[in-house]
């Protein structure tokens, strides 16, 4: 009976294959369905494959793929037909309606769990952990990928294996936590090397060529080459592809190189249906015209190409980021009404994608909160069935107990002064972390505020003198000039103050731009010495050692105005060193009663990574300060 309708769907699969559109998420690996036994198996597999290639460039005909290979599945009276049929329903719902997604997802694992189908539970977990990533539960997502990557090496299954890996990088990326991010997608390259699996391999070495884990510009593009040439040995991977060409032309800081890049990704992207990775190539080729001071072609990209596609998805959020380019781009030709036009465009289209995420996020937590409840329900039932049997086991228990409080007291009295002592010193510890945290917290709050109220002050400044007659054109310019450049300025400075952006600069260039920023807002001179040999720092290291510096300047430009200082930094015996110098009048050092609050920063941000900073400053002859940082994060310590 299935001959008819199985030799129809083989039709609609080539046929299929011309639909652009096969999804993958960015420089994430998806499985690839497994070969599905029984009579209508091929009807199946071929049904899956459809929706894996329609769900992003038509999502409502991935879904109708789906519904029709589980009407195929209930009537095999298989159970796996009916987990892959339900699995394939829960990853074409997952792009736009994860609620339901869901729904289908837990069906297929409770029949999965049923059959004990293990190689489908690696799939479904695999599937689960992207949910829970969507709604920023990644210590579940995470959980959920353990599981998978336990199920996948007692089934021998690499692919599932190799797959599980990189989505446990991504989450570990996304925490910032960049070590355990790398070991992750080692793991990941690994597997796929040993199987020969060219779009895992592809995928893995794209991740580890990334700025957490290779700094170095050229060797960064050189790997990600070598990623492209393992994808093109494959099928169905133009978004990966496509990902790595728009990597490749921002690192390039030649534009023509950028933009030959740039057209790559965006060939793909039009050639396989992917409207955010079209958005980025024309979005970064607008600013590489700006580079060539091609004002047009910028334009031209965002008004005539980028914009009216944003516009027809109804994709705020990237719409948002093409308004902000566009008011730049029109910053550079002087039209300053249409620059603010645009900025509120800008922020209408944010606030409007805010809210669609919002109450997407609203609905997916409320499917999880429901089947968390019912599960809860479930729980207290059988602790009910429970209670008389630990009622005759409550006499034994209690009898123990008492006998280990006996033990127990006995062995507290002798280590509760060493363990008072300890939690002292930790809550001590702890409480500094706590401040130093709220205030980056602040800092990135006034960064962001100081960033968004600068363009807007900027542009109102730029466009009321741009109303104003001068007698002397030249004199006008040269005002606007300057507010260009202060506008510029006080962008960086918010930048440097945002704890997130700091983590995109290399350590030389956080200091170097930092000392740059003092000589400019003081009248000091600052003679500073890096050395270049320095080994991968911790994030937490970075951050402490910025802050500190941030803070030595700051110092400088309120007590030692006009002074020369001196700041030598390097590497020595596995520490990082600062000496810092000033000739400015110097104080008493520990003659105040209380330390003032930046000082006490100094010393605790160094103590929080096991460091020390020693102080010598005397009335009429300067400061100096040593400080020096062990690296390495088993150094860091934890509250």
């Amino acid at each position: 009976m299935l001959n008819q309708p199985r030799i129809i769907l083989f039709i609609i699969l080539i046929l299929g294959t011309l639909i652009p559109g096969w999804f993958c998420s960015p420089l994430t690996a998806t499985p690839v369905e497994s070969t599905i036994q029984g009579s209508a198996g091929d009807t199946l597999k071929a049904l899956g494959m459809l929706v894996e290639r329609t769900k992003v460039s038509n999502n409502p005909l991935s879904v109708k793929y789906a519904k029709m290979a589980l009407e195929i599945a209930q009537k095999t009276n298989s159970g796996t037909d009916l987990v892959d049929a339900y699995r394939w329903i829960g990853k074409a719902f997952l792009q736009n309606q994860k609620d339901s997604s869901y729904y289908y997802l837990t069906l297929a694992l409770h029949i999965a769990d049923s059959g004990n189908l293990v190689k489908q539970k690696v799939h479904i977990y695999y599937n689960l952990a992207s949910l829970y990533s969507a709604a920023y539960d990644y210590k579940t997502a995470m959980s959920l990928l353990d599981s998978s990557i336990f199920l996948a090496e007692s089934v021998k299954d690499p692919e599932g294996l190799s797959n599980a890996y990189i989505a446990l990088g991504n989450i570990k990326c996304n925490v910032h936590d960049y070590p355990s991010a790398r070991e992750m997608y080692e793991s990941a390259l690994k597997v796929a090397r040993n199987d020969t699996m060219y779009k895992q391999m592809g995928v893995a070495m794209g991740n580890l060529a990334r700025n957490p884990f290779e700094k170095d510009t050229v060797k960064s593009i050189e790997l990600q080459k070598e990623a492209l040439h393992y994808l093109s040995m494959v099928n169905g991977v133009e978004e990966e592809m496509a990902y790595i060409f728009t990597n490749i032309g921002f690192q390039n800081k030649n534009p023509d190189s950028a933009l030959f890049y740039y057209e790559k990704a965006l060939s793909l992207a039009l050639k396989s249906n992917l409207p955010k990775l079209l958005f980025g190539a024309y979005n970064n080729m607008a600013y590489s015209y700006l580079d060539k001071k091609d004002v047009l072609r910028a334009e031209a990209c965002l008004r005539d190409k980028a914009i009216p596609v944003a516009v027809e998805f109804k994709d705020n959020d990237w719409l948002a980021s093409l308004y902000d380019t566009y008011a730049d781009v029109c910053v550079q030709k002087g039209d300053f009404k249409k620059a603010w036009e645009l900025q509120r465009k800008a922020m209408k289209a944010r606030d409007i994608d805010n809210r669609q995420k919002g109450s997407e996020q609203v609905r997916l937590l409320a499917a999880l909160l429901e089947l968390k409840n019912k599960e809860l329900i479930i729980q207290n039932e059988e602790k009910e069935l429970l209670v008389q049997r630990n009622r005759l086991q409550q006499t034994e228990l209690w009898l123990s107990i008492a006998l280990l409080l006996i033990v127990g007291s006995v062995f507290t009295m002798l280590i509760m002064q060493q363990r008072n002592r300890a939690k002292f010193q930790k809550e001590q510890i702890g409480s500094a972390k706590k401040v130093i945290e709220m205030e980056e917290t602040e800092k990135g709050r006034t960064a962001r505020e100081l960033h968004d109220l600068t363009g807007q002050l900027v542009l109102g400044i730029s466009g009321a003198i741009e109303n104003i007659d001068f007698p002397d054109p030249e004199v006008k310019e040269l005002i606007k000039t300057r507010i260009k450049e202060l506008g510029s300025s006080i962008r960086q400075i918010s930048h440097r103050m945002n704890r997130a952006m700091i983590e995109h600069f290399t350590f030389n260039e956080m200091i170097n731009g930092l000392c740059e920023d003092m000589q400019k807002l003081s009248k000091m001179k600052i003679d500073v010495e890096i050395s270049d040999d320095f080994p991968d720092l911790p994030n937490e290291i970075v951050l402490h050692f910025y802050r500190i510096t941030q803070e030595l300047l700051t110092n400088a430009g309120k007590y030692a105005k006009g002074s020369q200082v001196k700041l030598k930094i390097y590497s020595e015996n596995g520490k990082l060193m600062l000496m810092y110098s000033d000739d400015g009048p110097g104080f008493t050092a520990g003659a105040q009663e209380k330390p003032s609050m930046g000082i006490s920063n100094i010393y605790e941000r160094a103590k929080l990574v096991s460091g020390q900073a020693v102080l010598l400053s005397s009335p009429g002859k300067g400061t100096v300060w040593e400080i020096c940082f062990p690296i390495g994060l088993k150094n860091i310590t934890k509250s």
